[in-house]
Formats: structure tokens, C-alpha cells, sequence
């Protein structure tokens, strides 16, 4: 595990051994030690930590299951290659160029991207000219480019080959231009029209994977809300199923099948409060993911799931810079993908390390969440009642089963 400098700030701490302790106390539900609680906060204050989380654990008690081992060899193969991807003149002057707006050349490009430069070239170019950027403000441009080099530094392609590192650099296109890209007739492509956009766009060996890492639940609810949103109405589940049935009446038929099992799992599901974050939440934990590992696992390569790991590893490494509720988000879904990954069962070396990266990566950062809290002296038990909160919104992290 490669812990990033907010860790490492945090393990300089004196009292950091002890918040570790105390949390694997609360985690295996163990009544807290009096000498822990006073290292961390004092003779006075222990005891009401003492009741206070005592009462959490026995009020929570069913909530908490085995807690999850950590993997000490983990590998850090992703993050290795990130690491070396850095140390290239050649990816720093990419990455300056596009972070000031700047539009790569295509020779520029060439040596990462091979035959496919200028389409990469030309994809950049719309993430630069929509603007498009991450939460953290940087343009989202840097991401793409960053992950589809760290694919190549992976060794994914063959010599010579650039593939799967051109699926890196674009495996957000759909899903981020589709409703803002126009076409010739200045006409927005829409989720009907992304095959025309593919055709335009990228070469027709990329086709199926850029399908394939497209999640288009996301797009085609997208498409229900702002639908509503223009008729001044809140979406509520009964308007998500009609939005969904009016589709299946107009969309192509090669969209018909994410209709299906979208109106499938949701009309079973309790929606209400946001029903559009939560469909959105169930499509990609329920059937995003798990489609595209059943689908690599079927063709017997796992290069493009593979793909989605350094992806999520990639969003995973700023989430210092996110808000608490994203950041928690962001490792649920390095969870989720573990969790298909391991069903697999596969015996592809390369994907169980990225398994067993995302999911050590997930854990400790899950883990540090709650011991940066711990560390607090002032207003210690709120922290406290906020941390073991936010401990049960991540217990499919910390918990292998409840």
C-alpha cells in the first residue's frame, strides 16, 4: 500500500497508535480500554467516550459483522505505475499543456498513443472546448490522459500496440460528450446517437470496449431527470418507470436491453426522497459493474475491466480533495468492483492484483477516515459519534459479512 502524505502526516501523530487500537477494539465490537481512551483524550474525558461509544456498539450491534483483514502484500502495481508515469518529460509536458487548456499535438501524442493519436488528439480536444472538469476543478482532460498512459505503462498492449492505452484515454467519451458534443449538423448526439458518435470518432476495433466501460444506466437516466426537470417535475419512482417505458417506445433497439433490466431492478426497489440518486446508485452497484466483469469473464479477457480498476484507482488517489459524502462514495466503489472481481473467481494474474490493490487501497483509506477523527480533542464526541457514523456507511468496506 502506497499511503499518501495525509496518512503519513497522520501517523507522525504520538497518539496514532492508540486511535489504531481503539478502532480495531470498536470494529471486533470489544467494550473500549479505559488506558486507550485516556492517551487519546484525557483522564476526564474517557469516561464519557466510554458510554458514548458503548452505547453506539450496542445500539449498532447488528450492523457490524467479521471485520475485514488487511493484505500486507497487496499489490501496488496501478499506483507503481503512476508513480513511473511521472517521472516522463514527455507525460509532464502532456499534462502541463492540458491543465492551462492547451491542446496537445498529435507527435506529442504519438509515442503514448501510437496509430491513435489524433483521435485521442481530437477526443481531448472536445473535453478541452466543452470544459469539462473533475469536482476538484482541474480539466477532466488530465485524468483521461493520465489513466490511458498508466495503461500503457502497464504493459497491456503489445509491442508496438496501443489499443487498450487508447481505451484509457477515452473511456469516458460516451458518457461525458454524448449530451454536450454536436455533430455536423450542430445537433447534440444523445445516448440514441452514440454508435454515430463511435463511427465519427473512434476506430471500429474500439467500439465494443468504449461500449463496454460506457455506463449508459447513467446516461439514460440523465435523460428521464432533465426530461422532468424541463416539464418543472421532481422525479418520483412512478415517473423513472413511465420515463422508461416511453424510451423503450422511441430509443433504437440495441438500447432496449438497459432499458429492460433498468425497469426490471427498479420497480422492485424502494425508492423515495432522491429517486434519481438512488436508481442511479443501484444501476451501477447492481448491474454497471457487474455486467462488464460478467462480460470480460465470458470473452475470457479482462483487459477492459482491468481498465475500470486504474480508472477508479485514479479517481481514488485526490479524493483527499473531495467532500466527505464523495469521498465515501468513491470507496464504496472500489468495494463493489472487489466484490465482482472476486466472484469471478478468475485466474488472471493481472486482474486479481488490481482486486487485491483496490481493495487494501479501500480499506486503509476507509480506516484512516475514521482514525483522523478519532485524533480530534476538541469537540471529541461529536467526532466521535460522526466517525462511527461514517463507519457504518462504509461497512461493506470494513466487513466481510453482517
Amino acid at each position: 500500500m502506497r499511503y499518501p502524505s495525509s496518512i503519513r502526516q497522520m501517523q507522525t501523530d504520538p497518539r496514532y497508535d492508540a486511535a489504531k487500537q481503539l478502532l480495531q477494539q470498536v470494529l471486533h465490537r470489544e467494550s473500549p480500554d479505559f488506558s486507550l481512551l485516556i492517551s487519546l483524550y484525557g483522564v476526564r474525558q474517557a469516561q464519557s467516550m466510554h458510554a458514548v461509544l458503548g452505547r453506539f456498539l450496542e445500539l449498532h450491534h447488528e450492523e457490524f459483522g467479521t471485520p475485514r483483514p488487511r493484505q500486507f502484500n497487496a499489490s501496488t502495481e496501478i499506483s507503481d505505475a503512476r508513480s513511473r508515469v511521472e517521472e516522463l518529460t514527455a507525460f509532464q509536458n502532456l499534462q502541463e499543456h492540458l491543465l492551462f487548456g492547451g491542446l496537445p499535438e498529435t507527435e506529442d501524442l504519438r509515442p503514448f498513443y501510437g496509430a491513435y493519436a489524433e483521435q485521442v488528439r481530437t477526443i481531448l480536444q472536445l473535453f478541452l472546448t466543452l470544459d469539462l472538469k473533475r469536482q476538484c476543478g482541474i480539466t477532466s482532460a488530465a485524468h483521461l490522459n493520465r489513466v490511458g498512459v498508466v495503461v500503457g505503462k502497464m504493459g497491456m498492449d503489445l509491442p508496438g500496440e496501443h489499443l487498450y492505452s487508447t481505451i484509457g484515454v477515452m473511456h469516458d467519451a460516451l458518457e461525458d460528450l454524448l449530451e454536450k458534443a454536436t455533430d455536423e449538423h450542430g445537433v447534440i448526439y444523445g445516448t440514441r446517437s452514440y454508435q454515430k458518435f463511435l463511427n465519427r470518432y473512434a476506430a471500429p476495433e474500439l467500439h465494443a470496449h468504449l461500449r463496454l466501460v460506457t455506463n449508459f444506466y447513467d446516461l439514460l437516466l440523465a435523460e428521464i431527470h432533465n426530461r422532468l426537470r424541463s416539464e418543472g417535475k421532481y422525479m418520483k419512482k412512478e415517473d423513472l418507470l413511465w420515463g422508461l417505458e416511453e424510451m423503450y417506445l422511441h430509443e433504437p433497439v440495441d438500447i432496449h436491453p438497459y432499458l429492460e433490466k433498468m425497469h426490471y431492478l427498479l420497480e422492485d426497489s424502494e425508492l423515495d426522497g432522491d429517486v434519481y440518486s438512488q436508481a442511479k446508485w443501484k444501476c451501477y452497484s447492481e448491474l454497471y459493474i457487474r455486467e462488464m466483469a460478467v462480460y470480460t469473464h465470458s470473452r475470457g479477457d479482462y483487459r477492459t475491466f482491468e481498465i475500470k480498476a486504474i480508472d477508479l484507482s485514479d479517481n481514488g488517489h485526490g479524493r483527499d480533495a473531495l467532500a466527505m459524502t464523495s469521498r465515501v462514495k468513491n470507496l464504496i466503489k472500489h468495494q463493489i468492483y472487489v466484490n465482482y472481481g472476486i466472484r469471478l473467481r478468475s485466474t488472471w494474474h493481472a486482474l486479481n492484483n488490481r482486486i487485491a490493490e483496490l481493495q487494501e487501497d479501500a480499506l486503509v483509506h476507509s480506516e484512516h477516515i475514521i482514525i483522523n477523527d478519532l485524533l480530534q480533542k476538541q469537540s471529541y464526541i461529536d467526532f466521535a459519534m460522526s466517525t462511527m457514523l461514517k463507519l457504518l456507511s462504509l461497512k461493506s468496506i470494513f466487513f466481510t459479512d453482517r
